[in-house]
């Protein structure tokens, strides 16, 4: 008999998997859009121009003490030159101890782990939630 892991007993009540789901997806899209500012070297300062908001507002965004409305997140990523497309999915398949978002430029320590997928954006086609797996 295996251990129960920890995303495993979060996700074992409906409550559970839909605060798991919430989190899952604040995670996704501030990852991505992180991703985005490096790729293009835009700044919280920058950004918050783009916005006409404040750097403290997009800090809060990014740590996700800000409510991200489909709104919001459409605002950040058209700041960003992007459009952002929605892709739904199986609630099972994004429960995983593993990580389910693209690795930030500047951690390739991470790719090592033989284990977690790996995910890549295509700059040049519209951004997604979930991404494609790399092959």
């Amino acid at each position: 008999m295996t251990a129960e892991t920890l995303t495993e007993k979060l996700t074992k009540t409906a409550e559970g998997m839909r605060l798991y789901q919430q989190e899952r997806a604040i995670l996704e899209v501030t990852e991505l859009v992180c991703q985005l500012m490096d790729e293009q070297d835009v700044s919280r300062s920058v950004l918050a121009k783009r916005l006409d908001r404040t750097k403290g507002y997009i800090t809060q965004l990014l740590d996700g003490r800000a409510n991200m409305t489909v709104r919001t997140i459409s605002d950040v990523f058209t700041a960003l030159d992007r459009a952002v497309h929605f892709q739904e999915g199986s609630l099972r398949t994004t429960v995983s101890p593993a990580p389910t978002i693209s690795l930030v430029t500047g951690m390739d320590w991470l790719q090592n782990e033989a284990s977690w997928p790996m995910y890549e954006f295509d700059t040049e086609a519209p951004t997604t939630i979930q991404g494609k797996l790399a092959s």
